[in-house]
């Protein structure tokens, strides 16, 4: 999968620009603040429709506008789209060749990405939802009957709060609340099903990835709160769990258990990363998951998705560099930004189409 050129209208510090890219390695080289991390974003904004630096979407809108528009050809199994995404104050609108999409799910999946940034090591510091989120991100590229099982899910989560904020004990509709938690059972063990698969084929990869980056035994756990071990059974669990705590979910007006709960851990020699591992190692651990990603989305579609690289090889020795490097020689489109090309070894310069970023304009 390829992204050929980028319209950029309005977006961050970007009025207007259009850019060619190259089918390989794209290397974007500027000082800190000038708008490298920029462009990779607007290329995964148009394919996820939202940004991976901001919550808000007004705020890629630039300062001084009230309307921002990305576009772009794409190519992919060797046809060819053309995504557009227009934005303003009160939403977005996608189209694929001019064909207005109503649901945003049925749009996400033409162009798939992956990404890596610095900020990126909250996957392992932060929230347990900041990784849920980026799970449904990366699952939802992939097949987007899982967004539309989510949404499903989270309005019926919604209703089911609203129901439990509004009751005590004694005044319980148990024929109500039945009908909810075998709904909520139901998108939930789709879900979950989802989650459990695509973990479990990452661990089949990660490891060899891994040891071409460090040394040890890497790995990902998927952790739920109804102490179930497969997808077979999570359902039944899931509706025992619910049925079994419902006093206690009306006390704190809230459902406890559900996907919406769940987490990932990162184990490298059977410890926890988060806890026992160095900011180098979490970094190479989220990194060897990209790359995981990247070889499980290639047996998935046939192809590799974009990858966007972004202040990668400020961090890395050198033997890591050149561990990135062979990954890299693998036909998949990449897009790069630092602030320094003696950063990157020459033989990726010698095959790379390299941009200069100076006062908002590019120079190739």
């Amino acid at each position: 999968m390829k992204i050929n050129n980028i319209s950029i209208c309005n977006f961050r510090n970007y009025e207007n620009l259009c850019i060619d890219f190259n089918e390989g390695i794209n290397i974007f080289i500027g000082n800190n603040g000038v708008g490298k991390t920029n462009i990779l974003e607007s290329i995964y904004v148009l394919a996820i429709t939202k940004s991976h630096r901001s919550y808000i979407d007004k705020n890629l809108i630039n300062s001084s506008k009230n309307i921002m528009k990305l576009s772009g050809k794409v190519e992919s199994n060797k046809c060819v789209k053309f995504l557009e995404l227009f934005m303003n104050n009160k939403g977005k609108r996608v189209s694929i060749d001019k064909i207005v999409y109503k649901k945003i799910s049925d749009y996400i999946s033409n162009l798939l990405v992956i990404l890596f940034s610095p900020d990126d090591l909250e996957l392992i510091k932060g929230s347990p939802s900041v990784r849920r989120k980026y799970m449904n991100i990366e699952i939802g590229q992939l097949d987007n009957k899982y967004l539309n099982y989510l949404n499903e899910y989270n309005n019926l989560l919604k209703n089911r709060n609203e129901y439990l904020k509004s009751i005590s004990i004694d005044n319980i509709d148990m024929n109500y609340i039945g009908v909810l938690n075998f709904q909520i059972c139901e998108k939930a063990s789709m879900i979950y099903k989802y989650r459990y698969e695509y973990i479990a084929n990452l661990n089949r990869i990660i490891d060899i990835i891994f040891n071409e980056l460090s040394e040890g035994k890497l790995s990902i756990k998927y952790l739920n709160n109804i102490d179930c071990n497969s997808y077979v059974d999570y359902k039944e669990k899931l509706l025992e769990k619910l049925d079994s705590n419902l006093k206690r979910e009306i006390i704190m007006g809230t459902t406890l258990y559900g996907p919406h709960r769940d987490d990932i851990e990162f184990y490298l020699n059977d410890n926890n990363v988060r806890e026992y591992g160095s900011q180098g190692q979490q970094r190479l651990c989220i990194l060897a998951m990209k790359f995981a990603e990247c070889e499980y989305f290639k047996e998935k579609i046939g192809e590799y998705p974009v990858l966007l690289l972004d202040d990668i090889f400020s961090e890395l020795d050198i033997l890591k560099r050149n561990s990135i490097i062979k990954y890299l020689n693998k036909g998949i489109q990449v897009f790069i930004t630092t602030t320094d090309i003696n950063d990157i070894d020459e033989c990726i310069l010698s095959n790379s189409k390299i941009y200069s970023i100076i006062d908002n304009n590019i120079v190739c």
